[in-house]
């Protein structure tokens, strides 16, 4: 064999070297800010998208942002992060273009209010995400909601913010009479009432309630959850 071709030939045979790859994930409140570790934090995962093959898991955390960079907008393409804005940051090897998934769930805190969500990208060997890097949207609220004086008698209260933990309350960005909340009897809804308090929706409904729902109608957030028969501890 020629020795150009037994040179092309070991070429072609050896493995490329995998370059180390940078990725930045952040996930941010649908109608509100970066969802951080005031709220628990939110897990990621990083996977081959072809194979499903795990390249990187952790959690998301740091601080909600800056609320006028991300709230008063700005030109397209303006970054909304800095240095404290809550992230998770992972360097992967890859040896070319590799499709990526990321999970990402949360916010871990309060129990039950924890929302996934899935969304996939291509990757460039050594180029880093750029930007605010990989920032998914997840929609819904924060909601929970119990019944006072047991699962029959009492008023259902719930208690409902931004997925970032950003207050909902009067004279603020998420002002409470955007909000609706209805406890619902089989198909009929029971609006709840603003009760005075940061977050928190009430009203007397009649036994056999079961869920609660909540809509921010300006951002289309919405969520639901079920009914407990008394406040957590």
């Amino acid at each position: 064999m020629k020795p150009m071709v037994v040179l092309a030939a070991l070429i072609a045979a050896t493995p490329a070297l995998a370059t180390p790859t940078p990725v930045t994930v952040r996930v941010i409140s649908q109608g509100a800010k970066f969802i951080g570790t005031g709220m628990g934090g939110v897990d990621v995962v990083l996977a081959d998208a072809a194979t499903g093959a795990p390249l990187a898991k952790g959690r998301i955390e740091g601080g909600t942002g800056d609320t006028a960079k991300i709230m008063n907008g700005g030109p397209r393409g303006t970054a909304m992060a800095d240095a404290n804005t809550a992230a998770f940051t992972a360097t992967i090897d890859i040896s070319e273009p590799k499709e990526v998934r990321v999970l990402v769930t949360g916010p871990v805190e309060p129990a039950g209010v924890a929302v996934s969500k899935l969304e996939t990208r291509w990757l460039i060997p050594g180029q880093p995400v750029v930007g605010d890097g990989w920032v998914v949207e997840l929609p819904g609220l924060a909601l929970t909601a119990h019944r006072e004086g047991g699962r029959e008698g009492g008023q259902v209260v719930a208690d409902v913010a931004m997925l970032c933990g950003c207050p909902i309350a009067p004279g603020t960005l998420w002002d409470e009479k955007r909000f609706e909340l209805k406890a619902w009897v089989g198909g009929a809804a029971v609006p709840l009432k603003w009760a005075g308090q940061t977050g928190r929706f009430a009203g007397a409904v009649p036994a056999g309630a079961t869920w609660v729902t909540a809509v921010d109608t300006l951002s289309g957030a919405t969520s639901a959850a079920k009914i407990s028969a008394s406040a957590a501890p």
